[in-house]
């Protein structure tokens, strides 16, 4: 674990969610939220940079009785989304990065503006190192910026520069992500874009 991203992500923690409400506006809840009904089914949900968990009623609340194993990089972050959910919950906090997976078989995951922190070559491993431990009817839910208009790639370099100099990520520019989850095997079933088509929710299965 890279001890000076996370030390960033703690510093961040306290404000980071009203940051980027008032930076993205609505369309950053919105979108997370739109395809979650669709974990009702689900038995065991990995999710990956989760933050401070501010998401995780929202998906308990659909399947109460699903296992999540909750990955982040920063200790506060772990411990603002223990306080807010129910101890009934089968929830366990990891802190970590992608190296933290533990050796199950998950069915569902969930990436919310996670993919965007690395480079090209990083994100393959990325990618490769999450395939590995799902389910072959695996229903991964990503949501995360794209660049399609010159308003967007402003935004996209001022955000790096910031969490570059804060966080110390190697990203310095936003991956083509929705490319590299193709590549990887894992097939687009529904897309929903927010703030004119800044960002996007991807609902992916895995083809074998």
């Amino acid at each position: 674990m890279n001890n000076r991203i996370a030390s960033g992500f703690d510093f961040l923690a306290p404000v980071y969610d009203g940051l980027a409400r008032r930076v993205i506006g609505k369309a950053m809840i919105a979108s997370q939220l739109h395809f979650i009904p669709r974990f009702a089914q689900c038995n065991r949900l990995l999710i990956l940079g989760g933050g401070s968990g501010w998401l995780l009623n929202h998906v308990c609340a659909e399947n109460p009785d699903l296992e999540i194993d909750y990955i982040d990089v920063s200790f506060r972050m772990l411990r603002m989304a223990e306080r807010r959910v129910n101890k009934n919950q089968r929830i366990t906090f990891i802190q970590g990065t992608e190296d933290s997976i533990q050796d199950r078989h998950y069915d569902a995951v969930l990436t919310n503006f996670y993919l965007d922190m690395f480079d090209e070559n990083g994100l393959k491993e990325v990618l490769q190192k999450i395939k590995k431990s799902v389910a072959g009817h695996v229903l991964w839910l990503a949501t995360d910026f794209v660049n399609e208009r010159i308003a967007d790639s402003i935004r996209l370099w001022l955000m790096y520069r910031f969490f570059r100099i804060i966080t110390c990520i190697k990203a310095r520019h936003l991956p083509d992500w929705q490319e590299q989850m193709q590549h990887a095997g894992f097939e687009l079933s529904d897309q929903k874009k927010f703030n004119n088509g800044f960002i996007v929710s991807n609902v992916y299965t895995l083809l074998k």
